[in-house]
């Protein structure tokens, strides 16, 4: 599931939670890096095609999006919210160069982008250049004006859990539901730390507050089952794997808790 560009599927809610921050700077203009020769009317072009761009994207129609964004940068090469959403474009079509170059051509015309440094850091520590990375996503922090400094947060949270900074790494998480209490990613988060953490109560509690936002998926539900095991209560660990199969069917989720079921018999 997608709640809001950046961490690899499979963690999760948060499959593109830094894409949700640039459908916010693009769609309300905030990347506004512009050509100095492009006329009035071509910047106006290059920043409706790239809100248009970012729109398709949010409805996960790659090729309208391409075809956008690539108006966009011919109208002014030089608009950071084109590029950052051609750098999503690319994440989504597995181009890491490529969303890199345009990650940083973004930054280059807008130094100072919380978007585009939290979008570049995240990719950086993904790509495990944990320095670089979390120096970027430091400054996305520390940036007052940044509206969506969750994200930064739980970016630099995921960096320190990739170092192996398990205690840092829930300091900055816990500090992104700090500043948005209902972040659902941050909730999946704090829920598989904890559960890796040997903590199980503490996974039930962040899986619940989840649910109550109406954010069911299939890894929530497989981590539920996991947890209640974990707690020997078998009847709420059924309902959660009756509720993965129910509704999650065709999903490996589901084949893995199939077959952690027959393993405890």
């Amino acid at each position: 599931m997608s709640v809001g560009v950046a961490i690899p599927v499979g963690r999760g809610v948060r499959a593109s939670s830094l894409l949700a921050c640039l459908f916010a700077v693009g769609l309300l203009g905030g990347c506004a890096g512009l050509q100095p020769q492009a006329s009035v009317d071509q910047r106006r072009a290059a920043e409706v095609n790239a809100e248009l761009g970012i729109s398709y994207l949010r409805q996960n129609d790659l090729a309208q999006a391409q075809r956008a964004l690539d108006r966009a940068l011919q109208f002014d090469p030089k608009l950071a919210m084109a590029h950052l959403g051609m750098a999503s474009l690319r994440e989504r079509q597995g181009s890491m160069d490529g969303a890199m170059k345009h990650y940083r051509e973004a930054l280059a015309l807008e130094p100072h982008n919380p978007y585009a440094q939290t979008n570049l850091g995240d990719l950086l520590c993904r790509q495990e250049r944990f320095q670089e990375g979390q120096a970027l996503l430091a400054k996305a922090i520390a940036n007052p004006s940044y509206s969506a400094r969750e994200v930064a947060l739980l970016s630099a949270g995921i960096c320190d859990l990739r170092e192996g900074r398990i205690d840092r790494a829930e300091e900055r998480m816990r500090e992104a539901l700090r500043v948005d209490p209902q972040y659902p990613d941050a909730l999946y988060e704090m829920a598989l730390l904890t559960y890796a953490d040997g903590r199980p109560f503490q996974t039930r509690a962040f899986l619940s507050r989840l649910t109550a936002l109406g954010v069911v998926t299939p890894q929530s539900l497989l981590l539920c089952f996991r947890a209640e095991t974990r707690l020997g209560n078998h009847t709420d660990a059924r309902s959660c794997a009756q509720r993965l199969q129910r509704d999650f069917g065709d999903t490996d989720e589901a084949a893995e808790v199939l077959r952690l079921e027959q393993a405890h018999g």
